[in-house]
């Protein structure tokens, strides 16, 4: 998937209804994109014509999963539901919530306990969790991806501290490492280990029941050797991109700021990505350099307390960038690819009423913006997508897709 070197846009959809969204994904020839309405549409890569839709019957908050041919998506109602990703036909649904109990939230109606970490399939086993508060219960399950019956679950996370009803909440998307199952876990726990195998709960109980740990949605692994957790919390409005959170690197040692905001970094084996603060410059750097700096023993000297400052520090940074805009610079969403780095960028000129949005791509050894293309809808933060043909799909925030594609 090499990135084209200059771009034009190719197609748009049009949200029938419009919906906030969550990121889209792609995969076989198909941009697969849905969200709060609760309905999966399938649309072409190449033309933007819609293949097949399904309605589920709650907000979707995850973006889906697509292995094996099939598409996985967790539900607000407490289902999981596995679909033929070529079609839309139902395969089979797994309800996680262990009653079928509805509330309100945010004005929509959806279980007690939401599947809302999405699913996550590793060599044909699903795993996810439902659950929203703690004190109600966390269900956690691994089951397997092609017929959907039960391999194992865990059902008492939630309440770690018995006498308070307090643990581990469902906040969040899942990653593996190191033969765990990693949860965006809330804020008394998080990131949340499992053991892979058995599901049995890897994290000790707090005597407290006060927030003590990074409560954001997002989880991922570092070049493959160490967590990060942290970000925008659950359900924030997807407009406060960096005003608040942070993201935390878990070593077997410690815990690290890695960079303050609430759009998670973009990383490959070689090349990492990250904005520190909400204003803060686009910074890449290498892989092995940013490993290198969270392994250090101690922090560089007059660093702010985030690795991302330490790199600085120690001029270990291969370039950083604003396009030269000193006027509330923002980065909306990153990707790493193969030879750029592609941004969804926002800022505001002191004579304008209105912000700007613009994908840019970043030459990935230089930083040269080798092109730059206006986007006049609001964008989704972290709602952009590059294919494996080197598409460029950018989700609006009411719901839309802007395809762009190498220029002549």
């Amino acid at each position: 998937m090499k990135l084209p070197a200059s771009i034009k846009p190719s197609w748009r959809f049009n949200h029938p209804a419009g919906s906030q969204p969550v990121p889209s994904v792609a995969a076989a020839g198909l941009i697969f994109t849905t969200g709060l309405d609760g309905v999966i549409h399938a649309v072409d890569a190449g033309s933007g014509a819609v293949r097949w839709n399904f309605p589920a019957n709650a907000p979707i908050r995850m973006p889906p999963t697509i292995a094996g041919g099939r598409l996985y998506a967790g539900a607000g109602d407490g289902f999981v539901y596995c679909l033929e990703a070529a079609t839309g036909r139902p395969l089979w649904r797994f309800r996680a919530a262990p009653a079928e109990r509805q509330i309100m939230v945010y004005g929509r109606l959806t279980s007690t306990w939401p599947v809302n970490t999405g699913v996550l399939v590793s060599d044909g086993i699903a795993y996810f969790a439902a659950g929203m508060i703690d004190h109600d219960g966390t269900y956690v399950y691994a089951i397997d991806a092609v017929t959907g019956t039960l391999k194992w679950q865990n059902n008492s996370s939630g309440h770690l501290n018995a006498g308070i009803r307090k643990g581990i909440s469902a906040q969040g998307n899942l990653t593996i490492h190191d033969g765990r199952l990693i949860l965006a876990g809330g804020n008394q726990i998080s990131p949340a280990p499992f053991d892979l195998k058995t599901g049995k709960c890897l994290a000790k109980a707090k005597s407290q029941g006060r927030p003590q740990s990074n409560h954001g949605r997002y989880v991922g692994v570092l070049g493959g050797k160490v967590p990060v957790a942290g970000g925008r919390i659950l359900f924030s409005s997807p407009r406060n991109v960096s005003s608040k959170g942070s993201f935390e690197v878990h070593t077997a040692k410690r815990r690290l700021r890695l960079n303050f905001g609430g759009i998670p970094p973009a990383w490959n084996k070689s090349t990492v990505a990250l904005v520190n603060f909400k204003h803060g410059l686009l910074t890449c750097c290498d892989t092995s350099k940013v490993l290198e700096r969270i392994n250090a023993d101690e922090p560089a000297k007059g660093s702010r307390g985030t690795v991302a400052s330490d790199l600085s520090k120690t001029k270990a940074i291969r370039w950083q960038s604003s396009l030269g805009e000193s006027n509330k610079f923002e980065a909306m969403s990153l990707v790493v690819g193969p030879n750029a780095i592609v941004a969804v960028v926002q800022h505001q000129q002191k004579y304008r009423a209105q912000p700007q949005w613009f994908v840019v791509a970043f030459d990935q050894a230089s930083g040269k913006a080798t092109w730059r293309h206006e986007v006049k809808d609001e964008p989704l933060p972290g709602g952009l997508l590059v294919d494996r043909d080197g598409r460029i799909v950018v989700t609006t925030l009411a719901g839309n897709l802007l395809s762009l594609v190498g220029g002549e």
